[in-house]
């Protein structure tokens, strides 16, 4: 039996160990891990040791092993407060399994179809809003986008329509809830706002549940159908467990995708050669159309576009860090993790190792591209959503309702950045930083697919990115 742990990482204080390194930039302490130690090294926080993983063996070993020799449940006491003890992940496995199988059937593809056409509406909500011509800062102009298409598909129109921003703000408060370095005793302000949100959000939730039963729609949507849903054995599903289900699938929907979406505009405006591509693709499915009547079919054959989202989601990886908790000593190559130990993945590193990736920090959408040779696709290397039984149930939703909201934007605007994309400082979710403004202007009916990039920045007056 191994005893060796993991290769530490020098520096670190008595006590805080790699705290404050931490706090301030997480992603940096991760790399300078690989680069001193390998693959596998280890860290302190607060006296806790932290055991990186990193590479596609390591995932696909990290993934297997959740719920057997590691546990998610024990990793992220921050879930727990925000949602319950007994709820989705969290619940011993069979419990989760019945809860995943309520919503699993809602992201299959005769479901999907029917958001196409909730997501191009919110994504033209935008446009109306935008107007011609003006700047906007990526995240607090398409986060809310994703939080209307959430609101708008999982809970109707109606809820949209009267409760939509009431919704947004406390979900806001709700979503700070999510602390992985600081204690959950410490009377933080954002964790003081993030429970109080979180009752006033389960009492609108359990007012609409209500309405629903006593007013049922003669064409039910995914909120009707959630509400009328029972377990295999004809059991209902408690309310709790419906109201847990609505955060859970917005809070990931927002934490994950309004990120996304942000990095995915940046890159293309960054790379206008696969810009251009990206526009000739939109070309040929959509011709000239706006996205009023955007089908589900022209989404499915923005292929490009999809290549795009990958590399995005391989570069700037919004969930940096995946957690775990080791339920027994497990013997790594040579190396032992103990018991009670924290087991960590690193998208945001393991995505950019050359031995998986040729050039790994060069934009190269065209790398998943199944079709070509050199196509570098591995299983277990882009782990952005998650993997294994875990993996983000609506990973299909996210991509579509981006695929979307980014093809109505091509298509009404040219765009330039006016600001250097950089990631958020500090151990949050890893966003592009504000300010990060975009100018736009609205392209001519029958624009070439190749926008006058340079004639754009000069009227903004910043120089055209490379």
């Amino acid at each position: 039996m191994a005893t060796a742990t993991l290769p530490p990482l020098e520096g670190g204080a008595p006590f805080i160990g790699h705290l404050a390194q931490f706090f301030r930039d997480p992603v940096a302490v991760l790399k300078q891990g690989y680069r001193t130690k390998g693959k596998l090294f280890s860290f302190k926080i607060m006296g806790r040791r932290m055991n990186v993983m990193l590479g596609p063996e390591n995932n696909k070993f990290f993934f297997e092993e959740t719920d057997k020799l590691l546990s998610i449940r024990e990793s992220m006491p921050f879930f727990l407060k925000m949602f319950s003890p007994d709820f989705y992940s969290f619940a011993e496995s069979e419990e989760y399994l019945r809860q995943r199988a309520i919503i699993m059937p809602r992201f299959k593809a005769a479901s999907m179809k029917q958001y196409v056409s909730i997501m191009a509406e919110e994504s033209l909500n935008l446009v109306n809003q935008l107007g011609d011509e003006g700047e906007f800062d990526l995240i607090p102009t398409l986060g809310p986008v994703v939080m209307d298409i959430a609101a708008h598909s999982f809970m109707g129109r109606e809820f949209h329509e009267k409760l939509g921003h009431e919704f947004f703000d406390l979900f806001r408060d709700f979503s700070g809830g999510l602390e992985f370095v600081l204690p959950l005793w410490l009377p933080t302000g954002k964790q003081i706002r993030s429970q109080r949100a979180k009752r006033k959000l389960h009492a609108i939730l359990q007012g609409w549940i209500d309405k629903r039963r006593a007013e049922p729609l003669e064409e039910p949507d995914f909120f009707q159908t959630l509400i009328e849903t029972t377990y295999p054995d004809g059991s209902p599903v408690p309310d709790e467990i419906i109201r847990h289900l609505i955060l859970l699938l917005v809070w990931a929907g927002h934490e994950t995708t309004a990120g996304q979406v942000s990095w995915a505009l940046a890159d293309l405006l960054q790379n206008p050669d696969y810009l251009a591509v990206i526009r000739g693709e939109l070309a040929s499915v959509m011709g000239g159309s706006d996205g009023h009547d955007l089908s589900w079919e022209q989404a499915v054959a923005m292929q490009k576009m999809d290549l795009a989202l990958r590399e995005t989601e391989r570069l700037h990886p919004v969930a940096y860090m995946l957690s775990r908790k080791a339920n027994a000593d497990i013997e790594r190559d040579g190396y032992r993790i103990r018991k009670g130990d924290f087991v960590l993945l690193a998208p945001a590193v393991t995505h950019r190792l050359d031995e998986t990736f040729t050039d790994p920090d060069r934009y190269n959408p065209e790398r998943f591209n199944a079709e070509r040779e050199d196509a570098q696709i591995q299983s277990n290397s882009l782990v952005g959503f998650g993997g294994g039984m875990h993996r983000c149930a609506g990973v299909n939703f996210a991509r579509m309702e981006m695929k979307i909201l980014l093809a109505v934007l091509l298509q009404h605007y040219d765009m330039q950045l006016l600001d250097e994309v950089r990631p958020i400082a500090g151990a949050s979710t890893y966003w592009p930083a504000q300010p990060c403004r975009v100018h736009y202007r609205k392209r001519e009916r029958g624009n070439a697919a190749g926008a006058n990039v340079a004639a754009l920045a000069k009227a903004a007056g910043c120089p055209a990115h490379g």
